[in-house]
């Protein structure tokens, strides 16, 4: 689960390879992007400041635990990233194993162009990881409506929902498709780990996705937020993927968002859904 106080630097020092310069430069950032490199298998990488808080989460708080994560994962894992943002997680995940299967989904322009700028400048990021510049739903919709900052460098917490953050005041319209629609296209009968990280489409996504496909993945890791006391909050979410078979475990990573993990228990017949 995530980490905090000083053992966020010992994580900083374990993922990358010049931790100086986040170390020296932090105070800079808002003249000059970091560029670091990630460690043991160097990928490279540009964080302006917009992404500062997303480097933290991911190589300082350590939300996903990566070296636990790893372990748990098959040498050559199958993985759908859904909110792949500027495509830290997977530039993570690839800094710890040689090789795998990414399909990436991510709707923002400027995250997009990040990502695509990051896999020219690495070759085995690019090989192993697809791209795909378009919003994920549970019911299907050719387009969604996406609530985000109005600054193009700066759409890291863009919703389907208005009041979800106060500065998404910049409406845009994107492509959509389902995570089913993800399954069937690409012929996954398995798939070793499902990222989530969609600012309340956690919820659409996983209660209006049919359950066999759902029970096609092994382990989520999912950022869950508390929209509400009925069934868009952690506790209904994580009773939800029980009944479906899986275990869950998470912690709050601030006052209303929480890292989920869920494991597919083996030989589990899954129970009525609470979501209909």
């Amino acid at each position: 689960m995530p980490v905090s106080g000083l053992r966020r630097y010992a994580r900083l020092w374990q993922h990358i390879a010049n931790p100086g310069e986040y170390l020296f430069h932090k105070k800079d950032r808002q003249h000059r992007d970091f560029q670091f490199t990630t460690r043991p298998l160097p990928i490279t990488f540009r964080v302006p400041n917009s992404l500062y808080l997303v480097f933290k989460e991911i190589f300082m708080t350590d939300v996903y635990e990566i070296d636990t994560l790893v372990r748990q994962l098959p040498p050559q894992p199958i993985i759908i990233d859904i909110g792949a943002n500027a495509g830290f997680f997977g530039i993570q995940l690839l800094s710890k194993i040689e090789t795998g299967t990414i399909y990436a989904y991510e709707p923002m322009p400027a995250n997009v162009q990040m990502l695509r700028e990051t896999m020219d400048r690495n070759p085995r990021l690019a090989q192993c990881l697809t791209l795909y510049q378009q919003a994920v739903t549970g019911k299907p919709l050719e387009t969604v409506d996406l609530f985000a900052e109005a600054e193009e460098s700066s759409q890291v917490v863009a919703s389907v929902f208005f009041g979800f953050n106060d500065n998404n005041t910049h409406r845009l319209t994107v492509p959509a498709i389902t995570l089913g629609d993800i399954i069937r296209q690409n012929n996954l009968q398995t798939i070793d780990l499902l990222k989530l990280d969609c600012e309340g489409s956690e919820y659409d996504i996983i209660y209006n996705t049919d359950s066999a496909l759902i029970q096609r993945i092994t382990r989520m890791a999912v950022e869950v937020h508390d929209l509400d006391t009925e069934q868009n909050n952690v506790g209904y979410f994580a009773a939800y993927l029980q009944q479906l078979g899986y275990q869950t475990t998470h912690a709050p990573i601030n006052s209303f968002c929480h890292a989920l993990e869920a494991v597919r228990m083996p030989h589990h017949r899954a129970t009525s859904s609470l979501a209909n």
